[in-house]
Parts: structure tokens; C-alpha cells; sequence
């Protein structure tokens, strides 16, 4: 912690201006929606309760792992720790921060989530368990077997009545990126060779084999709507030309009006989120045409989502979501990773501490989220307890790495919770207040400084503030001042940028 405000005192001091740009709006009647009662449901335990007060529950997300199988601890850090390169002897058993995670990384996460909280609500685990490497790609085989072990791992350690709710990510397909935009096998298997029929009833089964994609009804009357955001993800060659890809904006519409019709609320869980990386705002995640499709689908039934979790940034962000009249409709939240690999090849990416995230909850509202981190530097130096020195045959006894607390949401951002409401609250205190919102971004790596290039100057808040509220790219664009306001192509890069002034409305 000191170091840390260590770092936080230097960068006021480096770059003390405040600047501000207009908050987005939160209607009257947003507000009132995230504030309703709820109705009487079944719990696990099969009492009764009012939910909307009495019952807080939690639930773990997981996500990005990138288990590399081919890790070594005399691999070449510039080649993702792999051997066959130049060695070396400085890859900790727990990981490098050049690199994907290793086995001992892996469980550990497991572990810690066990011991930290063992009996949660259920399991989001969002996405990309393959590593990025590409010496060779790996391919299917590699894919089921890494899917398989995890999902074998995670069900081993929870019982058997606490759901863990899987989710696609780019880097679960061969070739990456890659997802059919029509239901066929290709779903199935990761239902067989995966493991993950072990996992879902067989009602989320056979919607999971349509393209991906299920609906899970908690019994706390919450809905968890899992979304294969890779059909509509800007790389997945794929799906640039169905109108709707596997269906799924057709079966999310409907199960939306359902959920509208009970008066229930939804957590919307999937990999990739729409818009674009606050680090740096250029590139869409989603094609164009679906990232508006699905932000309006959204929009319009905002009231019914309680919260959007996503991962596949790596980073800790939020986001949200907003009407053409600029009132606020939902929030999303962005999970860090596991794996703490810095992509070089990838601009504005960061290396992060292993991070996991509980998250507490009731049946209409998000109410904070406790963020634990490893201190991988902490972790490889402490790896083995000193023997006695009265005995020197005494065998040497690993010492877990600890997953410390890194902060907790209502607390570190004074929220009374996470609803639309208070984050919208929030985006307004980051742009008028420099102080808080260069906590926010020492969080946004999970602490890890090692790759940032000192505070976030002007230019670098514009990014994060525009990104987070300009979901579709013409408003983001507009925010960002580029003279161009159609979006690139995937790849492209806009060349014209002019610098808004500062007091430009979001």
C-alpha cells in the first residue's frame, strides 16, 4: 500500500490539472427501476424471503486465464516463455509478466477462490483459456484438453449444487476468432469434449448448441443470459454477413421480454463487451453493424438488466450504457485476468496482476464487488519456506501465494452501490475529480506499474472518459474528435485525429 501512494503522490505532483467534460444524464425514471421492490422467491436453502432487502447473495467471475501448457521457467520471455529460444532462468514457478499462465497460476487462482469464499450463489467463467501463442496455434485438441482439465478443476473444488456458468471466448475456437454464425456441432463439442455438459442442465444445453449461448434462472429468481459475443466480435471472419448470427439476438430479445413480463431482473454474462479498449479508443471489438444491433437491444430493456459482465480486456474498467437522449440504462463491468501477459504486439495493452473478482447481489441490484490480486513478484520470490537450521535433511514446504484484498468497489468509490444510478454517479466524480480517477487507473492494471508510462496524462483520460459512455463508434468518434466519424475497418487505423475541446459534452 505504501508503495503504492507512493506512486499516486508522484503522479499529482507530475500532473496535478483537472479537466472536465459534461456527465452523462440518469433519468428520473432509470432511477426509480433500480430502486423497485422484488418479489418472494425460493432460495437454495428452499426459504422464502423478500429479496429486494433481506437476501445478499455472491457469485465469483474467473476469466481470461490462457493456460500455457508449453510455459517453462528457462523459456524466452520475448517468446512467451517457451523453450527452444534463447533460455532463461529467471520465469517464476507462478508466472512472468511477459507471459501467459502457467499450471501452479492456474490452481493457485483455483485455490484461492475455495479457500477466500467457498460457497457462493454460482460462477461466472468468462472466456479465453487457451494461450495467445502461436508457435504453433493451438489447435482444438490442445483447446478441449485445456477446457476439460479447468472444467474439471473448478467443478472438483464446489460443490455440486453451486452452478458454474461457462462462456466463450475468442481464444477458445481453432482458429481464434473463428465461431460459425449458424448452430451446428461445432457448438456440441464443447459440450462433449469440453466438459461442459457436466456443467449445464440440459434445457441450457440445447440452447447452448444453437450458437453458444444459454439462459440460467438462479433461485433467486435472477436470470444469468450467457451471450457469445464472438459472433458479432470485429475478428471472427465468420460472421460478417448473417443478419443474425445462430438466432441470438432473436432468443436475448425474447428471453428480455420475459424477463420484463415478471418483473425480474438479469445479469447479461459474455467474453468480449461492445465498444471499444479504453486505453486506447480506435479499434470496435464488435463489426459495426452488430455493436449497434446490440447496444439498442440492450438500451431497450435496460431496466430489466441488473449488470452486464464482461472480460477479455485483461484490464478493469466499466462501462456504460446510454440512451440517444444520453439517459443511462445499464452498466458493464469489466473483470481483469488471470493470465498477467503484456502483449507487446497489441498497443495499449498492460501487463496486470492475476486477478479474481466476488461480486455481491441481491435479486434487483448490484451491490459491490471485492477485487483479489497476486502479487506475482511476491509470489515467486516466496515460494519455498527456509528449512530449519537444526535439520538439514527437513524437507523444503511450499508456501501458497497469498490473493490479497485489492479493493472493494462501494468502499474505494464511496458507492451505495453498483446499479446504473451510482456508476453514473461515479463517471461524473472521475472527470471532475484528477486525485480519483488516477486511483482508477493505477487499478485498471491491478497495480502492476511496471508497463505504464507514468500518470494519465490529458490525451490518455480522453480515451478511458470517452470509451466509457460512447459504446456506438460515430459517438465515440465525435467524443475523440476524429475528423473521420466512420469507423475503420478492423485493422485500420484512423490517421486525422483533432483534439476536442475540453468542455465538449459526452
Amino acid at each position: 500500500m505504501d508503495k503504492e501512494l507512493s506512486l499516486l503522490l508522484m503522479f499529482m505532483v507530475l500532473w496535478p490539472g483537472i479537466w472536465s467534460l459534461s456527465p452523462p444524464k440518469v433519468s428520473e425514471e432509470d432511477s426509480v427501476a433500480d430502486n423497485d421492490s422484488g418479489k418472494t422467491v425460493h432460495l437454495l436453502d428452499k426459504t422464502t424471503i423478500e429479496t429486494s432487502t433481506a437476501y445478499e447473495g455472491t457469485f465469483w467471475q474467473i476469466t481470461d486465464i490462457h493456460w500455457d501448457h508449453k510455459y517453462s521457467q528457462q523459456g524466452d520471455a520475448t517468446r512467451m516463455c517457451h523453450e527452444g529460444y534463447l533460455s532463461s532462468d529467471s520465469n517464476g514457478v507462478y508466472g512472468n509478466y511477459l507471459c501467459d499462465s502457467p499450471w501452479p497460476l492456474v490452481k493457485s487462482a483455483l485455490e484461492a477462490m475455495v479457500e477466500i469464499h467457498n460457497k457462493p450463489d454460482f460462477i461466472l467463467w468468462t472466456g479465453d483459456n487457451a494461450p495467445h501463442t502461436d508457435d504453433p496455434e493451438p489447435d482444438f485438441t490442445v483447446i478441449f484438453q485445456t477446457v476439460a482439465n479447468i472444467t474439471g478443476e473448478l467443478r472438483s473444488r464446489f460443490q455440486e449444487s453451486i452452478p458454474i456458468l461457462p462462456v466463450l471466448g475468442n481464444h477458445d475456437a481453432y482458429p481464434r476468432d473463428n465461431f460459425p454464425v449458424a448452430g451446428d456441432e461445432f457448438y456440441g463439442q464443447y459440450l462433449s469434449k469440453g466438459g461442459w455438459s457436466s456443467l449445464l442442465p440440459e434445457d441450457a444445453q440445447q440452447e447452448f448448441r444453437n450458437g453458444g449461448y444459454y439462459g440460467y434462472e438462479l433461485p433467486t429468481g435472477v436470470t444469468v443470459l450467457v451471450v457469445n459475443t464472438n459472433l458479432y466480435y470485429g475478428k471472427n471472419p465468420l460472421g460478417i454477413k448473417a443478419d443474425d448470427p445462430c438466432g441470438q439476438f432473436a432468443w436475448l430479445r425474447k428471453r428480455l421480454e420475459t424477463a420484463q413480463k415478471k418483473n425480474s431482473k438479469v445479469i447479461i454474462a459474455a467474453h468480449a463487451p461492445p465498444g471499444y479498449f479504453e486505453r486506447l479508443a480506435i479499434i470496435p471489438y464488435f463489426n459495426d453493424t452488430y455493436n449497434e444491433a446490440y447496444v439498442d437491444l440492450l438500451n431497450e430493456f435496460g431496466t430489466v438488466i441488473m449488470a452486464q459482465i464482461y472480460g477479455h480486456e485483461h484490464t478493469d474498467s466499466f462501462k456504460l450504457f446510454r440512451s440517444p437522449k444520453g439517459d443511462i440504462k445499464s452498466a458493464a463491468f469489466m473483470a481483469p485476468s488471470v493470465t498477467p501477459c503484456y502483449r507487446r504486439s497489441i498497443p495499449g495493452k498492460v501487463a496486470v496482476n492475476p486477478s479474481l473478482r466476488l461480486y455481491l447481489y441481491n435479486s434487483r441490484t448490484l451491490l459491490d464487488y471485492t477485487q483479489y490480486n497476486l502479487d506475482l513478484t511476491v509470489a515467486n520470490e516466496l515460494l519455498y519456506e527456509e528449512k530449519p537450521i537444526y535439520d538439514d535433511m527437513a524437507e523444503l514446504e511450499v508456501v501458497k501465494p497469498e490473493w490479497d484484498v485489492y479493493y472493494r468497489a462501494r468502499e474505494a468509490y464511496g458507492l451505495k452501490s453498483l446499479d446504473a444510478v451510482n456508476m453514473a454517479q461515479l463517471y461524473r466524480r472521475l472527470m471532475s475529480d484528477n486525485r480519483l480517477f488516477q486511483e482508477y487507473y493505477l487499478r485498471n492494471s491491478g497495480g502492476y506499474t511496471r508497463f505504464l508510462d507514468g500518470p494519465c496524462d490529458r490525451d490518455c483520460k480522453m480515451h478511458f472518459m470517452c470509451s466509457m459512455v460512447n459504446i456506438k463508434s460515430r459517438d465515440l468518434d465525435k467524443c475523440m474528435g476524429y475528423i473521420d466519424y466512420d469507423t475503420p475497418k478492423v485493422g485500420a487505423q484512423k490517421p486525422q485525429h483533432i483534439k476536442p475541446e475540453l468542455n465538449e459534452e459526452l
